[in-house]
């Protein structure tokens, strides 16, 4: 009989995959101009850069879904593996269909890949918790904080994917860094630390290689931008790792300090997000329902910088969720104040877009990062539930 602890876990796991998976779906369809092409365009090589971004593209998939699935004894990491092909090859028909895209056979086999080494290394966590091992940590898989973690990842993605090569753009991603090592380095000094069981060089390391596998898109347009994120990541982690508070142990409520000290990174960033089309010229204000500027077409550009938001706004009300998490403990209780604080964020976004020249406010845009806000509150209070469930198994051992 499977665990109410399971079923959490696995709710956490498929809502987050879920959320991935659209994310995924949309960086290998762009721009959606589909038609029937006067000929097949089918490659049978790649570059390198190519083959290890398809490889890490699937790697998150294949972890969320072997995690929320564990408790169904068929859903082998081999079975990952062909449902990582099949999607794939989904994808790579559909892209024989758009303009812009090429299909490739390689592809299909580099992401059925990422998907089969992300599930083995969901197995492995896995097993190394149920042994007690001290370096994953008990609840590491279920720390609400971790769960920021995770939404970084297609932050990062997105961030990497809409800068192109825009060295300016691609700076914010620094920033994202610092918010992202701030949050791991927390972690080390409030969770694993005190019982030494992960250092702080080893959690600027992990961060480090977490910060480029998010960023590997921009290595061939501005490396340099990379390895300054990657030493920035390594050396936030390291500081807020090894520098702990005086008098405190292993702290059950580290989780909104934590956050606090990072989230001034997170602010910077969204805000020079939010104002960088003002660069392009200011305006007097205007607005429109829908989504001015582009009545005709999406281009990939403005879809991308448009999934960045949403992503960033996710991002935004799970954190807003936390803040208050401890004292109020179900998502439609939460709800009234999500909607209140994160439609706040949204137009006050929109009023600073009014002044942009040619585009304006957007209503559509507005809604559309509120709805991203409030999921990623439902994110949260999804794995407050999983801990929930957790503790009380704990208690009745």
């Amino acid at each position: 009989m499977v665990s109410a602890a399971a079923k959490s876990f696995s709710q956490l796991g498929l809502a987050i995959l879920a959320y991935m998976l659209g994310v995924t779906l949309i960086i290998t369809l762009l721009p959606f101009q589909f038609r029937r092409p006067e000929q097949w365009r089918v490659m049978m090589t790649g570059d390198a850069v190519d083959i290890v971004a398809n490889v890490l593209m699937f790697v998150p998939l294949g972890f969320l879904y072997r995690l929320g699935t564990r408790h169904h004894t068929r859903h082998t990491t081999m079975r990952v593996l062909w449902m990582g092909a099949i999607m794939s090859s989904a994808i790579e028909t559909a892209q024989l269909f758009e303009i812009e895209r090429y299909t490739s056979p390689l592809d299909i086999a580099t992401n059925a890949l990422g998907a089969w080494l992300g599930a083995l290394v969901a197995d492995l966590a896995a097993t190394r918790l149920r042994e007690g091992d001290a370096v994953v940590g008990r609840f590491s898989l279920e720390l609400p904080l971790m769960g920021l973690v995770y939404l970084i990842i297609p932050l990062l993605w997105l961030n990497a994917l809409a800068a192109g090569s825009d060295p300016f753009h691609a700076s914010l991603s620094v920033l994202v860094a610092v918010f992202g090592a701030s949050i791991l380095g927390g972690l080390q000094r409030s969770h694993f630390g005190p019982d030494r069981s992960v250092s702080a060089p080893t959690t600027a390391a992990a961060t480090m290689v977490w910060y480029v596998a998010g960023t590997f898109p921009l290595l061939a347009r501005v490396p340099g931008i990379v390895a300054i994120g990657a030493v920035v990541a390594g050396v936030v982690a390291w500081r807020r790792g090894a520098v702990g508070h005086p008098g405190q142990g292993l702290e059950r409520r580290y989780e909104v300090p934590v956050m606090r000290s990072a989230l001034p990174a997170y602010v910077a960033y969204l805000a020079i997000l939010g104002a960088s089309p003002l660069l392009g010229g200011v305006g007097s204000w205007s607005a429109g329902l829908g989504f001015p500027g582009v009545a005709t077409e999406w281009t990939k550009a403005e879809i991308l910088r448009l999934l960045e938001l949403v992503a960033a706004f996710t991002l935004l009300g799970y954190m807003m969720a936390e803040f208050r998490g401890r004292v109020i403990a179900r998502y439609r209780e939460a709800f009234p104040r999500l909607l209140v604080w994160t439609g706040m964020a949204c137009l006050s976004l929109e009023c600073v877009r009014g002044f942009n020249a040619g585009l304006g406010a957007s209503g559509g845009r507005a809604l559309l990062l509120l709805a991203a806000s409030l999921y990623g509150g439902w994110l949260y209070y999804l794995q407050r539930s999983h801990i929930t469930q957790l503790l009380g198994v704990d208690r009745d051992r």
